[in-house]
């Protein structure tokens, strides 16, 4: 099963997509590494909803 996600990279603010597979071996709150184009660093993107780990949008902060 392939997924794709658009991510944007921490570092230059690029917005980033990038194609996950193999995700039928995996739970659904896990966090693959991906390494960005935009900057050449691993960052990694939880493998349902695309967010990064560490994100925090406005529907998550406390």
């Amino acid at each position: 099963m392939e997924q794709s996600v658009l991510f944007r990279c921490p570092r230059t603010g690029m917005n980033v997509q990038h194609l996950l597979t193999g995700l039928e071996q995996i739970g659904p709150d896990t966090h693959l590494p991906v390494v960005c184009p935009a900057c050449s660093s691993v960052h990694f993107v939880n493998a349902s909803t695309g967010k990064l780990l560490g994100d925090r949008s406005a529907s998550e902060v406390r």
